[in-house]
């Protein structure tokens, strides 16, 4: 199979629902749908502009509203848990991250008696959050690395499956015993290495559309005492079985292997959508897997807000922009809604990238676009590292 990389671009836009608008629909099935069709969406705590799992969704769906993703957890459609990070998985792939909760239950690390009267309150009380475990009198809290032992019980017992996170109250997670949220129809039999290693081959072409085994496995590695839950082997051969049966292709592009469903590149839109600019977040699907992002896109981002400061290139939180099947810059900027004003501190575009007319209205557009969904009718540029972007951006955004 030969696809050109302009192609192989395509065929990933167009299963991560970034190729035109609404891709999915809209409403709270669209979003249900995103998250069935990305098969997880990334949950983080940074809300400089919005939490990546509010941004990722709103991204694909334009009429997003943030309390539908606690909705669809609260229906049971949803379930939070570990991927390559903390993220929801549509309820259906419940029973394939089995094994990593196995794995965790075996190696608990905390305190027995603990866990038991954290396991013993909820069976009682209901459903619970940290809050509700008073910590110990002479505890002296210093961050997360001195969490009180109720709180780590939780987290633990969360890891290997004996709770699950039934809601979030602001960005706090509700835990109850997994058997009271689970929905009763649900076949949560362990699958073996055979069948989770064909589930991920199968639901990753289908999310990431072209992929390398590597991606197909992302982040999903385990603590070598886990070498049982290993997982690369078991997709290698998965890959093997679905090309020796024509469902699957191999291609070369740029000197690695990917694969893809026939099925996809058969149905490969022959175009892109209409012309537009999309701000992305730094933990979106197509963003996160730097390597893949740098081979494919010949992107390389990094977010620095993990840098020290002195050290950054650009600024604390940092977004992609992408137009049509290119990723032609970044942009720093900062939600204030208490003042409904989006400040853009900076604009940088890529090497080669022209600033014309029509570039910085696109730019603008979208801009505005994203500050109006994130509560702010106001924006402000404050300048763009390059002064001819700046020259034209500045009278739309001012």
């Amino acid at each position: 199979m030969t696809l050109s990389m302009k192609q192989a671009r395509r065929l990933a836009l167009h299963h991560q629902g970034l190729i035109k608008p609404d891709q999915f629909g809209r409403g709270i099935k669209a979003a249900e749908r995103t998250i069935q069709a990305l098969r997880y969406v990334q949950i983080d705590t940074i809300s400089v502009i919005n939490r990546a799992h509010h941004h990722v969704l709103q991204s694909r769906v334009s009429n997003y509203e943030p309390e539908w993703l606690n909705q669809l957890a609260i229906e049971r459609r949803v379930f939070e848990y570990w991927h390559h990070a903390a993220a929801y998985m549509p309820m259906e792939d419940y029973r394939y991250y089995r094994p990593m909760m196995i794995g965790y239950g075996k190696y608990k690390e905390i305190d027995n008696r603990v866990a038991k009267e954290v396991l013993k309150r909820i069976q009682a009380e209901g459903p619970l959050q940290s809050k509700d475990f008073a910590a110990p009198p002479d505890s002296k809290s210093n961050g997360w690395w001195t969490w009180k032992p109720a709180k780590m019980a939780l987290e633990q017992l969360f890891l290997s499956g004996e709770l699950m996170v039934k809601e979030r109250r602001g960005f706090q997670k509700v835990f109850d015993l997994t058997e009271r949220v689970l929905p009763s129809d649900l076949d949560i039999s362990k699958p073996n290495d055979s069948e989770r290693a064909m589930f991920l081959v199968n639901h990753m072409l289908q999310a990431q559309g072209i992929a390398r085994p590597q991606d197909i496995g992302y982040m999903r590695h385990v603590p070598s005492r886990w070498e049982k839950y290993k997982i690369m082997p078991g997709i290698q051969k998965a890959l093997a079985e679905l090309e020796n049966a024509g469902n699957v292709v191999s291609m070369n592009l740029d000197g690695e292997t990917y694969y893809a469903k026939q099925q996809a590149v058969d149905e490969l839109p022959k175009r892109m959508g209409k012309r537009r600019v999309q701000i992305l977040s730094p933990f979106d699907n197509i963003i996160i897997n730097r390597s893949k992002l740098q081979h494919l896109f010949d992107f390389q981002y990094q977010i620095e807000c993990y840098v020290p400061e002195p050290k950054r290139q650009y600024g604390y939180f940092t977004l992609p922009l992408l137009l049509g099947d290119k990723f032609i810059g970044r942009i720093d900027c900062k939600a204030h809604r208490n003042k409904a004003l989006f400040v853009v501190n900076n604009v940088w575009l890529e090497s080669g990238v022209t600033p014309d007319d029509e570039l910085a209205e696109l730019i603008a557009i979208a801009v505005k676009s994203f500050a109006l969904h994130h509560g702010c009718d106001t924006t402000r540029l404050e300048k763009a590292n390059d002064k001819s972007l700046e020259k034209r951006l500045k009278p739309q955004l001012n």
